[in-house]
């Protein structure tokens, strides 16, 4: 079977680049639409889309809504066919970075992503992932082209709450013990090939650094504060995982993760749940105990969910199966572990996290 791997054409990253740097965006088109929602809008948007203005790159910024929907995504391509823009530029978190890449795809442009989070691995990637009106994971949507750009400006990252960058944290240390898992059982990468050694080494190496330099990242982080620490970090969560996880392939973790979003709380963030997920890859793959307790205390350390009281959930196995079976949804990743598993395995193997974490 072919192996593949994909990345962005350019990724960039450092202080003050959104001001500094942007030529590399005004290069690849003559017009431009900025999707943002929330904080994010006065943080970077606005700003950026001044600059650009100057730079005589028009430019504008909409705001779209977290609970996006198909009527919208129609009048937003309408909008940006009317506008003539052949750039889409997303400037935000996980939810506004997916529908931008659904958008650019439908218009066919230059898509440009601009995370002021580090909390998942999702700017690279050439996927979205797409939730129901409730918040429920549904499935991935695969594009055939990667972003055109990724800036990601430490300076606007480093204000962003200390939660966020340690909900990404748990998402790329999932990478590589995903990646693993997905070797050994001979699966496929996100794109149905095999995965190339380039993959793994940017997963294993996100983990080293995670685990070398976290919590001096996490530090710098609440001092507001840009340091190598946490430039590292962010480097770890966003690229080296980004490309990790999609051209290594995603296993169990990540299928927990997606069956736990619609019995939890909506405010419990993406990389919380896969650092649940992530303990539940170590049952399955039969990691050794001295390996489950290097994970199980550093994501404890961290204040990361490690049992089911973390996530708002108990014991009763009624709710557990009803998860189970989420995670065994025919599409999910968890599959590519070439294993046999029926939703009582996942049912005792959620019990199990439970027991070890207390």
């Amino acid at each position: 079977m072919m192996k593949s791997y994909s990345s962005p054409a350019l990724y960039m990253q450092g202080q003050n680049i959104l001001s500094q740097d942007y030529d590399q965006i005004t290069c690849l088109g003559h017009r431009a639409i900025i999707l943002s929602n929330g904080i994010a809008v006065n943080v970077a948007a606005e700003p950026l889309c001044q600059t650009l203005n100057t730079q005589n790159l028009v430019s504008e910024v909409v705001v779209i809504s977290d609970h996006f929907n198909d009527h919208e995504l129609t009048n937003l391509t309408a909008l940006i066919k009317e506008r003539a823009a052949d750039i889409v530029i997303a400037v935000g978190g996980g939810k506004v970075i997916d529908i931008s890449k659904i958008v650019a795809a439908k218009i066919d442009c230059q898509l440009v992503i601009v995370p002021t989070l580090a909390s998942t691995d999702a700017p690279t990637s050439r996927l979205s992932a797409t939730y129901n009106a409730q918040g429920h994971f549904e499935n991935y949507i695969f594009f055939d082209r990667s972003p055109s750009l990724v800036m990601v400006d430490t300076d606007i990252i480093v204000n962003a709450p200390t939660r966020t960058l340690i909900a990404g944290i748990a998402d790329a240390l999932a990478t590589f013990v995903e990646y693993r898992a997905v070797k050994c059982a001979h699966g496929q990468n996100m794109f149905g090939d095999k995965a190339t050694i380039a993959a793994g080494v940017l997963a294993e190496q996100a983990t080293k650094t995670i685990f070398r330099e976290a919590k001096l990242a996490i530090k710098a982080n609440s001092a507001h504060t840009v340091d190598q620490h946490f430039e590292n970090v962010v480097e770890a969560n966003i690229l080296l995982s980004g490309i990790g996880f999609e051209s290594g392939g995603e296993a169990a973790a990540h299928s927990i993760a997606n069956g736990l979003t619609q019995f939890v709380s909506p405010t419990i963030m993406h990389g919380e749940k896969v650092a649940f997920g992530l303990l539940g890859q170590l049952v399955l793959s039969q990691s050794s105990s001295v390996l489950y307790q290097k994970y199980l205390k550093f994501l404890r350390s961290l204040g990361l969910p490690v049992c089911l009281k973390d996530l708002g959930l108990t014991r009763d196995r009624q709710t557990l199966y009803q998860i189970a079976q989420e995670v065994l949804r025919p599409n999910e990743t968890i599959h590519q572990m070439n294993l046999s598993l029926t939703a009582a395995d996942i049912v005792n193997t959620l019990l199990q996290i439970d027991s070890y974490a207390n």
